[in-house]
């Protein structure tokens, strides 16, 4: 490892007196103090994703989440089936404020806030939007339908369907929430790592159809419909993500495969 991969190394492990770590930080932690203390056995691996959801007592996602935060440290790098091998041993604990600054609130922190924003939104669309909000929001899903090949951050439908939705709510704050984490998710390093490993025409089908769910429920002006539908969409969201990343993440038995690379 050059001086310069080692500086960058120690510059991510220094701990910020004051600090609060992030929830995936903390976990990423304590999976990188396993690795340092079992990966230099040879037939050690590290747990599934299930398996440490439950021994660490936190969400597959945020287990998801640390996983991506350590292959963006460089300390594990994802390789297809066969899983995660581990790049470097951690010699003492790590600390992920000073990687980037702050590499920001991970991706299914993100879709959670939004879950709350935008099905409150949806709701309140159902009571306000007019008949011309309607076709904006139908030409919206329609733009989707063209972009069925594009790549999942630069699809212009999705993002003007959702902001459209909290705009028609009348809500200056709730607009401006919503607005802040579409630019929170466009620049999310973690956002785009994640999506390095799902293929689009694989879930858009399914979201698309989400939308018009939306949509449908916004027409009716049942506010309470709209509210579900929204929540719907957003979890299929998060488990969709979930499900098409494990299937580029995970060996044929289920579980992380882990060596160490330096062996």
């Amino acid at each position: 490892m050059s001086s310069a991969e080692k500086d960058r190394i120690d510059r991510a492990l220094e701990v910020r007196p004051g600090s609060t770590p992030r929830l995936y930080q903390t976990v990423a932690q304590k999976i990188a103090a396993m690795i340092q203390s079992n990966g230099h056995m040879a037939d050690w691996r590290i747990p599934s994703e299930r398996e440490l959801a439950d021994q660490l007592g936190v969400s597959r996602p945020v287990i998801r989440e640390a996983i991506i935060a350590l292959e963006m440290l460089g300390l594990v790098e994802v390789r297809g089936r066969t899983g995660i091998v581990v790049l470097e041993q951690p010699t003492r604990p790590i600390s992920f404020d000073t990687f980037n600054a702050d590499i920001g609130p991970g991706p299914f922190e993100l879709l959670e806030a939004r879950l709350a924003i935008e099905a409150s939104a949806a709701a309140m669309a159902a009571e306000r939007a007019t008949t011309a909000d309607h076709a904006i929001l139908e030409a919206c899903i329609e733009q989707m339908q063209l972009e069925r090949e594009v790549v999942l951050l630069n699809e212009k439908g999705d993002r003007d369907f959702h902001l459209n939705i909290a705009r028609i709510s009348g809500n200056a704050i709730i607009l401006s929430m919503t607005e802040a984490l579409w630019v929170q998710r466009d620049h999310s390093v973690m956002w785009k790592k994640l999506h390095e490993h799902i293929h689009a025409p694989d879930v858009r089908p399914l979201w698309i159809g989400d939308h018009h769910a939306v949509l449908s429920a916004i027409r009716l002006r049942n506010p309470d419909a709209a509210y579900k539908a929204m929540a719907r969409h957003i979890r299929n969201v998060i488990d969709e993500l979930l499900e098409a990343d494990e299937k580029a993440r995970l060996n044929g038995s289920g579980s992380i495969s882990a060596r160490s690379a330096l062996s």
